[in-house]
C-alpha cells in the first residue's frame, strides 16, 4: 500500500481559493474540494472513488488540522424552539472508527447468486443524485454497489434482496453520525443526523468570511495586501484587530 499522500491545514489563500472553487459546484463536491487543495499531490479522481468511509476519516482530520480538535454545532429544539449545543471530540470519532475496523466490501451466497458489495463513494451518490425519485435513487446506488448494470436482467433480483440493504447498512456505520439532543428546557430528545462533510464545509466557509473580514479591516487600516494579511496566523491578526479596537 502506497503512503498517503500529506494533508496540510486549511489556512489563508488556501482556505479562500477551496471555498471560492467549492461555492459554485455541487454539495457532495464540496467537501472533495477542501481534500484536494489540504492535499494537492493527491489526485481528485481518486478521492471521487474513496469509499466513504475512508473520505469522512480524511475530512475528520483535516477538520482537527484546520479548525481544532472539536466539532461544534447548534441547532433548535423542534418542540419549544430553544437552542442547543453540541460537542464531538474528533479524536474520539477517529478513535471510534478505527476500532470498528469496517470493511469496504462484503461477499456472500445467496438465493443461488454470489454477491459482492461494496461501500458506496461520492462518484456513486453524483451518479444517483440525478435521479428524481427517492427510491429509485437508492435502488441505483445500490446496484452500483452490488456492481450490477441498470439494465441486466437479474437486477431487481439483486436488489430486492433483504440482505443487500442489511449488508450496505453495515459497510455504512461509520458514515452514518447520530446526536441524540437533549432540550434543557421542555427535556424533548430528538436524533440529529450529523453530515460529516457538509458540516466541515459550511465550518470552512464561516472561516473564510471571517478571513475576508480580517483582510478587509487590517488592508484598510493598514495597507497591506490581501496576500499579506492572509499569510499572518489567526493568532496574529486578531492582535492587529485587538489594537485597532483599543
Amino acid at each position: 500500500m502506497s503512503p498517503r499522500p500529506p494533508m496540510h491545514a486549511l489556512t489563508g489563500e488556501c482556505l479562500l481559493a477551496a471555498c471560492e472553487q467549492a461555492q459554485g459546484e455541487h454539495p457532495l463536491l464540496r467537501p472533495l474540494t477542501l481534500l484536494a487543495a489540504a492535499m494537492p499531490t493527491h489526485d481528485r479522481q481518486a478521492l471521487l472513488e474513496l469509499p466513504l468511509g475512508a473520505r469522512d476519516r480524511l475530512l475528520l482530520e483535516l477538520r482537527r488540522l484546520s479548525f481544532g480538535p472539536t466539532l461544534r454545532g447548534y441547532a433548535s429544539c423542534p418542540q419549544c424552539g430553544t437552542g442547543m449545543e453540541f460537542g464531538l471530540e474528533v479524536a474520539e470519532a477517529l478513535q471510534t472508527i478505527a476500532a470498528t475496523d469496517q470493511p469496504t466490501s462484503v461477499g456472500w451466497h445467496e438465493a443461488g447468486m454470489d454477491l459482492q458489495l461494496r461501500q458506496a463513494t461520492t462518484a456513486d451518490l453524483l451518479a444517483c443524485a440525478r435521479t428524481p425519485m427517492p427510491a429509485q435513487a437508492v435502488r441505483s446506488l445500490l446496484a452500483r454497489c452490488l456492481g450490477v448494470s441498470a439494465s441486466s436482467v437479474d437486477t431487481d433480483q439483486r436488489v430486492d434482496l433483504p440482505s443487500v440493504r442489511a449488508h450496505f447498512d453495515r459497510l455504512h456505520a461509520d458514515s452514518e453520525w447520530r446526536c441524540v439532543l437533549r432540550c434543557p428546557q421542555c427535556t424533548h430528545e430528538d436524533i440529529w443526523n450529523l453530515d460529516i462533510g457538509d458540516f466541515i464545509w459550511i465550518e470552512a466557509r464561516h472561516a473564510a468570511r471571517r478571513l475576508l473580514t480580517d483582510i478587509h479591516t487590517l488592508a484598510m487600516h493598514y495597507g497591506w495586501s490581501e496576500p499579506a494579511i492572509a499569510a499572518l496566523s489567526q493568532q496574529r491578526r486578531d492582535a492587529y484587530l485587538e489594537l485597532l479596537g483599543a
